[in-house]
């Protein structure tokens, strides 16, 4: 007896497959996600500590390690000291668990999750104690903000090629006083260069960040520039002798070991580059070297 296959069953079935590989994807890049605040005792009252673990695998994850003090930052047209809601970021340190001892081992979300109270409490030792402010009473009475503004998203690295992906995200519960990181993975995922950057920073680019949509546009501005090469690179003429290049009204700090030569190869190499970590006066200049690290080359700065 023969039996005929129905056409329809056979698209339902791969369809529910496909979507089944699809929503297990989906899973598995959640998988170590954890995060973790704790009280820094030794700063005093009001101060404390955020670890931020993210990866699609724990083996390849990274932990964002965040010292916060009470009271919110203010903006550049406010008085200094003035007293606003929220925890603004200290320090800030991302790196990846690979690198962090009471980290290292954990092989899945739950057994991160374990061992983070051990990894922020070690960071926060290490970290100076704070001077106390002058207005210390006024900032802890200000409180915490409440809300959420943490966002992530992937982008490609074009420049790069195929696999090469950046990862951008931001923690907190308001996006002025959020923590922010970049994180650029090789096509097996692990992770090549990572910086992290105050919110408050990002707010000075992008103008007011008051929402997480406004948050996740800042960050994924970077797009922009993900098919930018060393060709952009200023080259060192003939004769200068010290390492900062000015032109236009920028001027660019070559990092060490680079010489002139050295230089000008990589510019007209055409290497992937990548300009992050924005600061107030500089931004880094990153790029994926023939051997697969990605290195800072330099900085350049708005004269």
């Amino acid at each position: 007896m023969t039996h005929r296959v129905d056409p329809k069953m056979i698209y339902r079935f791969i369809l529910v497959l496909v979507s089944s590989l699809f929503f297990a994807g989906i899973a598995r890049a959640a998988e170590c996600d954890a995060r973790l605040s704790l009280p820094w005792e030794t700063a005093g009252p009001g101060y404390s500590g955020d670890a931020v673990v993210r990866g699609a695998s724990c083996a390849n994850a990274v932990v964002l390690f965040v010292a916060r003090r009470p009271g919110g930052e203010p903006k550049f047209d406010e008085a200094p000291d003035k007293a606003l809601p929220g925890n603004a970021p200290l320090a800030l340190e991302i790196v990846p668990v690979a690198e962090v001892p009471a980290l290292a081992k954990a092989g899945d979300g739950a057994a991160m999750t374990k061992a983070l109270p051990a990894a922020l409490g070690a960071w926060l030792r290490m970290q100076a104690v704070p001077q106390k402010p002058t207005n210390r009473a006024a900032l802890i009475a200000a409180g915490p903000t409440k809300g959420d503004c943490s966002v992530a998203d992937t982008l490609p690295w074009t420049a790069a090629g195929r696999g090469y992906l950046i990862d951008v995200f931001s923690d907190g519960t308001d996006c002025t006083n959020a923590a922010t990181a970049l994180v650029i993975r090789a096509p097996d995922g692990r992770p090549l260069y990572s910086a992290a950057t105050p919110g408050i920073i990002v707010d000075i680019y992008h103008a007011d960040l008051r929402t997480r949509a406004d948050m996740k546009k800042a960050l994924t501005s970077i797009e922009t520039m993900t098919e930018d090469t060393t060709g952009k690179l200023p080259e060192w003429p003939e004769g200068l002798t010290e390492r900062e290049i000015t032109q236009g009204d920028f001027t660019t700090t070559v990092a060490e070991p680079f010489d002139r030569t050295s230089w000008n190869a990589l510019r007209e190499a055409r290497r992937p580059m990548l300009p992050v970590d924005p600061g107030i006066e500089s931004m880094s200049l990153v790029v994926l070297m023939p051997d697969g690290r990605v290195v800072e080359v330099g900085r350049t700065r708005q004269n």
